[in-house]
């Protein structure tokens, strides 16, 4: 642990198998390998010490590798499709431990499927964390025009969920928010005790929807290219 109890790990999961975008790990953005950019994010974030790619995959390795990250191999036990992400940081934590000694106060969790979110939000998420009481904090955006929400019927009716007849002005909604899973930095201790990225008191640093872009499918790829290198849609 660092002397000013402020020392954050970057650890960035990215495992071989992908089934809503297969390979997306490595596919090109822009010119860059999509888990390029959130190397570079880490790797020029002021708050975060160290940048670790845990993967169960020889070419994410290389590419990583090739970016500047440190790797840790993990066992294809904690590759699955059912594997939860803690199991991933714990055994980074363990690794480096076991290794070197290494105990960081806190982990940053970088998922490169938020190619968007940048080196400032990453500094501003370990700062809140540092300089509050919490626990862990988490990156949201707001939900637009939640409360218009319905559920459709097998015939294709729409039954409202709100009452129609009363209908809000939008700026008169309730404010509510959603994790974009851009960011979550959370104390090693929590991490440990509870297993999980969050836990205790958590805090929420807010993005712009643009920025919030999380890619699982084809369109959330061709989006994120369409914001990024300003290319126009098809």
């Amino acid at each position: 642990m660092s002397d000013s109890g402020r020392e954050a790990l970057g650890i960035i999961p990215a495992r071989g198998g992908s089934k809503g975008l297969p390979r997306k790990n490595v596919l090109p953005l822009c010119g860059k390998p999509l888990i390029a950019w959130t190397i570079e994010a880490a790797l020029n974030a002021a708050e975060v010490s160290r940048v670790v790619v845990t993967t169960d995959d020889d070419e994410i390795a290389a590419v990583a590798h090739g970016c500047g990250a440190e790797i840790v191999m993990r066992p294809a036990d904690l590759a699955g499709d059912a594997s939860p992400t803690e199991s991933a940081l714990l055994h980074v934590l363990d690794t480096l431990q076991e290794a070197e000694g290494y105990v960081p106060d806190a982990v940053a969790l970088l998922q490169c499927t938020s190619p968007l979110r940048g080196s400032d939000i990453i500094d501003a998420g370990v700062e809140l964390l540092f300089s509050s009481d919490a626990d862990a904090v988490l990156t949201v955006c707001p939900i637009q025009h939640w409360y218009l929400a319905g559920a459709l019927a097998e015939d294709g009716e729409f039954r409202p969920e709100y009452d129609y007849q009363n209908r809000p002005f939008s700026q008169n909604m309730p404010h509510r928010y959603r994790e974009n899973g851009a960011l979550y930095v959370t104390r090693t201790a929590l991490l440990r005790t509870q297993k999980n990225r969050l836990g205790g008191r958590v805090q929420a640093l807010v993005m712009d929807a643009a920025r919030s872009i999380d890619i699982d499918t084809p369109d959330d790829f061709t989006l994120a290219a369409q914001v990024m290198c300003g290319l126009r849609p098809a």
